[in-house]
């Protein structure tokens, strides 16, 4: 046997099928779509800040589609971060609730808003016929 033609590897040789599926590419793309799912579902509304109200035990809601609303200490009204007024909330609410009849909305009143305005808010959606109403709170530390 001839000792050049024992172990060379000629480049006839790449026509010979793959038996590995290189999956590297596959998974960084994975990784980067799960790392820009997380950071868009646990974004909040921007550019409002509230002192939420804290409770011992508060439980997350889905937020494919949900709508939330912003009552802020000076009694201001924000839809989706938009400044409203009770009209308007009720024209676009109804147009979200004639799209789809089980909006999930979620009212985040300041620790300091009248209590007056966040159960005005409540009546517009009542009067809609919107049930899957939600109350977010900070959990208590302690």
């Amino acid at each position: 046997m001839n000792p050049i033609q024992s172990t060379s590897i000629n480049a006839e040789d790449d026509d010979e099928p793959y038996d590995q599926l290189n999956i590297v590419p596959m998974l960084d793309i994975a990784f980067v779509l799960i790392i820009i799912f997380i950071v868009m579902a646990t974004a909040t509304v921007a550019g409002i800040k509230l002192d939420l109200p804290q409770a011992s035990e508060s439980e997350p809601l889905a937020a494919a589609e949900t709508q939330a609303i912003s009552v802020t200490a000076t009694g201001d009204i924000y839809l989706n971060g938009i400044a409203v007024s009770l009209s308007e909330l009720d024209a676009e609410l109804r147009r979200y609730y004639a799209f789809d009849p089980e909006v999930p909305v979620v009212i985040r009143g300041d620790s300091a808003a009248a209590y007056g305005v966040v159960v005005e808010v409540i009546d517009v959606l009542k009067t809609i016929g919107i049930t899957k109403i939600g109350l977010p709170t900070e959990r208590r530390e302690g």
